[in-house]
């Protein structure tokens, strides 16, 4: 009967899930994991503006983060697929509209859901869509004065001889195009009707938030009067909108790729048209509302699909070719007080420019739609997906893609922004550059020797309260790839990282990766945030390099850090501090569910520490908060043959010492090794109401 017993209980503990077991081991449940601040809390930040709705509920349930990303990208997986993006006009869903709603409407507000845009333009003859933009902008297609109509200049005659170079079946489907437009247009404008402008066009202009963002250098007032008296609700609208239209009009052109070169121009009210055939054609892009291009292997320079608080919608669409892009100002998908959109449909492209660029959004929506090609993206500052109390997204298809940006991108979200940065498919490298003698941006974190990257999943806040105080939110910030053996290389700050109420996470769908951070790199974050890697399967390097610290599940003053490495063989390494560490009333997860893994660490370190601070008790002073909370980190490897520098065993599990006060203060060191069994990283369910 007690062999029995034995057997029964074997199995029951082989059937338990991992993580709880891990956390029974010191007394724990998940409910154990995570806080919500309270109002007496003296001193622990408070009415901090522009926090996003998500930020509060995983900093109380930390898993929960784990299904938070994998939701964004499953979205990322599903609408940027060719099947998806490659339907036929009569057939589409929408993929593209519903990919920049899932990856950034939506975690800046839910009022939307992705049901439509709701356009209604039919197909018409581009002259009377252009009248029709000559109307909006309240200037009237006939002039008459004396009781008679002037001979010039008359708006019809004259669009009619412009137009006659455009092949007559394009210019239905372009009709169409300029009449969605001015439908987003309008919104834009409903957007910012309780904005003076020349606030609008100050905040516009500030187009260096990214240095000044961290430690709070040099305030700007006129992006909270912005913040507070815009209705971005209409701004979103506006932006889905527009690319929608963009979208419709793709697929409704495709078919048109074989048409000869030809090249309309019209400035009207609201900015110049441009419309170019399938020839090689240099195209100036300042001042543009809408380009079209059917084809070619096209230079464009200038602010392509960029918009600001004067030119509140550009709009930039290019159906074939491989086209070279470059602008110094912002460019080539940039919303500034705005909505600016570039869509490229296919192609091996070349995007090159220095910041505000390649999907950024500040206090506006910007958005760089690549489909398909080979490209190449370079930005130095701001930008690959970044944005500031906006959305920035860069959205890319198929192909074998690089990335290269100096600081504040490939998926930053600043004060208050959403910032993303999709690949669906291909073997890609991003790259933050180190060398702070090239960015500028050394970091105090490494003696001045490393950049300062805020990148590839960083959630960067304003820390306004040992300056100005005035602190903002960090927003959202999201790299996610789905497929592909993935390089990820970028200096402090990166990879899944949050810093003052942001939230940074780096998904990856699939294959071989290699992650080379350096100090607050891979599910790391300091100062009251969130940092979350999640790889799903692959064999992988986790590498904290350059003496590296801080960094592979690293949490500092009361941050969630959570890395997730479901599966394949694995390396972890790391100089000092790290594979799960909490400091400072934080919480920290690595948790790899299967594979054999190899982990180094500095000797008299082991994975899942969460050191004991004598302020955990100390109730003498003006704020306790350190001591109501509580903190934990937890190390656990789940199933296969794993080696350890220090030497650790495996099937093992270590807590803090018998003689450690860190249980008598709720502060919990955890870390498991052990044979196998299926972990549950979905969100706790919600409890029924007592009745």
């Amino acid at each position: 009967m007690r062999a029995f017993l034995l057997v029964v209980l074997s199995a029951a503990v082989a059937l338990a899930d991992p993580l709880d077991d891990a956390l029974a081991r010191a007394g724990l449940t998940r409910d154990d994991l995570g806080w919500r601040p309270k109002g007496y809390w003296s001193r622990y930040p408070a009415d901090i503006p522009w926090k996003l709705r998500h930020f509060d509920d995983v900093l109380a349930e930390p898993v929960a983060g784990v299904n938070f990303t994998r939701t964004l990208g499953n979205s990322a997986k599903a609408f940027l697929s060719p099947e998806a993006l490659g339907k036929p006009a009569e057939k589409s869903d929408g993929a593209l509209y519903r990919a920049a709603f899932a990856l950034g409407v939506e975690r800046k507000t839910g009022s939307f859901r992705a049901y439509s845009a709701n356009l209604t333009a039919a197909d018409t003859d581009l002259v009377d869509a252009l009248i029709r933009a000559h109307e909006f902008a309240g200037r009237p297609p006939k002039l008459v004065t004396f009781g008679q109509e002037s001979p010039y200049p008359n708006l019809r005659k004259d669009l009619e001889k412009a137009c006659a170079v455009v092949p007559g079946a394009a210019r239905p489907a372009l009709g169409r195009l300029v009449l969605n437009a001015l439908d987003a247009q309008l919104w834009v404008q409903r957007a910012w009707r309780n904005v003076p402008l020349e606030k609008r066009v100050a905040a516009s202009r500030r187009v260096d938030l990214g240095a000044e963002l961290t430690d709070a250098l040099d305030y700007c007032p006129e992006i909270d009067d912005c913040g507070r008296g815009w209705d971005e609700t209409s701004l979103w609208y506006a932006g889905l909108k527009a690319v929608q239209a963009l979208d419709e009009a793709r697929l409704a052109l495709d078919s048109l790729l074989k048409i000869p070169p030809f090249a309309f121009d019209w400035e009207s009210p609201l900015g110049w048209v441009r419309i170019r055939g399938t020839g090689d054609d240099a195209i100036d892009a300042e001042g543009a509302w809408l380009v079209v291009d059917l084809g070619g292997n096209d230079t464009i320079r200038g602010p392509a699909g960029a918009a600001d608080a004067v030119r509140q919608l550009s709009l930039y669409l290019d159906l074939a070719g491989n086209d070279r892009y470059e602008s110094v100002g912002p460019a080539q998908g940039a919303g500034l007080c705005g909505v600016g959109i570039l869509l490229d449909a296919a192609g091996d492209d070349v995007y090159k420019a220095d910041r505000c660029s390649q999907g950024f959004g500040q206090l506006g929506f910007g958005l760089l739609a690549d489909l398909a090609g080979k490209d190449s993206y370079a930005v130095h500052y701001s930008g690959q997906g970044c944005g500031f109390l906006g959305i920035g997204e860069l959205l890319e298809g198929a192909g074998d893609d690089s990335y290269t940006l100096w600081s504040d991108g490939q998926g930053m979200g600043g004060a208050g922004g959403v910032g993303t940065l999709a690949d669906r498919a291909g073997n890609d490298t991003y790259v933050a550059v180190r060398d702070p003698e090239v960015t500028g941006r050394p970091s105090y974190h490494s003696a001045l020797k490393v950049a300062v990257s805020n990148a590839q999943g960083c959630g960067m806040g304003r820390r306004g309260d040992g300056a100005d105080g005035h602190s903002w939110a960090g927003g959202l910030g999201a790299l996610l790839d789905a497929e592909g053996d993935d390089s990820y290389s970028a200096g402090n700050w990166s990879m899944g990282t949050g810093y003052w109420f942001g939230t940074g996470v780096l998904w990856d769908g699939a294959g071989n990766d290699a992650y080379h951070g350096c100090v607050w790199s891979q599910a790391t974050g300091a100062h009251f945030c969130i940092g979350i890697l999640v790889d799903e399967a692959g064999d992988d390097l986790h590498l904290a390099e350059d003496t590296a610290n801080n960094s592979l599940a690293f949490a500092h003053d009361f941050t969630v850090a959570v890395l997730v490495d479901a599966a394949g063989d694995d390396l972890y390494e790391i100089a000092n501090g790290g594979i799960a560490t909490s400091i400072n009333r934080s919480v920290a997860l690595l948790l790899d569910l299967a594979g054999d893994d190899t982990y180094r660490i500095h000797d008299g370190l082991r994975p899942g520490m969460a050191p004991f601070d004598e302020k955990y008790r100390d109730r003498t002073g003006g704020a306790t908060y350190f001591a109501d909370a509580t903190s934990c980190a937890v190390f656990l490897d789940n199933g296969g043959t794993d080696s350890y520098s220090p030497a650790r065993d495996n099937n093992a599990f270590w807590l803090d010492e018998k003689d450690s006060p860190n249980p008598s203060v709720r502060n919990w060191s955890v870390g498991e090794d052990r044979e196998g069994g299926a972990v549950n990283l979905d969100p706790r369910p919600e409890k029924n109401p007592k009745k």
